[in-house]
């Protein structure tokens, strides 16, 4: 019992190792991309799990206005602090618990404010032409989703959205909502989808990605399994918290026609530190050509 009250009050702290983000740069090349959507450039990010607007943060927000076309956002920017068996079933995590103390666990509320401050600041000055999408993660509040919506920054619910380029291209931006994976409706958000466009896919959990590849989804961003966190010097995950295993535990993934991009994430729960997994922010390039040509540099 003592650990798990010394764990929580390191988690509630700022106390963490210190680790600086990486960028990892990725220049995608898919054969069946449409020729104006070359040089489409994509950053994407996930599971900050904000506590306060520190060094991890303000390097997004250099990435970012750096340059890109899209910014997005697979989901669980909140920190919320969950004390509960780390050896639960997750196939039975079908939606987040309330706050409050129980049996098997003592969750706390979201941190919903140190959020919705690092996406107000993210929209200062962003050089971003196509805007900000985020999916909600399981650790996302109401309040943080609606007042982030409030700001301009696009929610994607379960469903889909054609996003237009000023050269006259389009493809389909798909978001299925990741509050617990009871609530993750892959046939709704893709009805929504025009099949005749390249289509990108934001998702919180990497498993739903071979559902979404086999639906026609050419790139799936996914996040939630924070790399491990916790790994092996080989860089081996000890715990993933997703239904596949280490399967998709980290980086990208083909899957038939398609691609998958699982990021390690920028931040911690429940521990606060990372091992032989440092945080992540990710820029993809898009480009018309082979698969085999596609080059990731970490």
């Amino acid at each position: 019992m003592s650990y798990f009250f010394l764990l929580g009050v390191l988690s509630q702290s700022d106390v963490m190792v210190f680790i600086m983000v990486k960028l990892t740069e990725i220049s995608l090349y898919l054969p069946q991309l449409p020729d104006r959507l070359e040089g489409l450039r994509l950053v994407h990010f996930g599971d900050v799990h904000t506590r306060r607007c520190g060094p991890r943060e303000r390097r997004l927000h250099e990435i970012v206005r750096q340059g890109c076309d899209l910014v997005l956002c697979s989901g669980d920017s909140c920190f919320q602090l969950c004390i509960a068996n780390p050896m639960r079933d997750i196939k039975q995590d079908k939606k987040p618990p309330r706050p409050g103390l129980r049996w098997n666990g003592w969750v706390f509320a979201p941190r919903s404010d140190d959020a919705v401050t690092l996406f107000k600041r993210l929209l200062e000055n962003h050089a971003c032409s196509l805007g900000v999408y985020v999916v909600r993660g399981n650790h996302d509040s109401s309040d943080f989703i609606e007042r982030v919506a409030q700001m301009g920054v696009r929610v994607l619910s379960n469903q889909a959205a054609r996003i237009d380029l000023p050269n006259g291209g389009r493809f389909n931006l798909a978001g299925m909502l990741g509050y617990g994976r009871v609530t993750t409706d892959i046939p709704k958000t893709l009805l929504e989808v025009d099949p005749e466009l390249f289509t990108i896919a934001l998702c919180h959990y990497p498993e739903m990605a071979e559902a979404l590849a086999t639906a026609g989804v050419d790139l799936i961003l996914a996040g939630h399994t924070h790399g491990g966190q916790i790994c092996l010097p080989t860089g081996r995950a000890i715990v993933t918290h997703s239904c596949t295993g280490r399967k998709y535990t980290a980086g990208l993934e083909r899957i038939g026609d398609s691609y998958l991009y699982t990021t390690r994430g920028m931040g911690q729960t429940a521990v606060p530190f990372r091992l032989f997994c440092p945080p992540e922010v990710v820029r993809i390039t898009l480009h018309r050509g082979d698969f085999d040509r596609t080059v990731v540099r970490n």
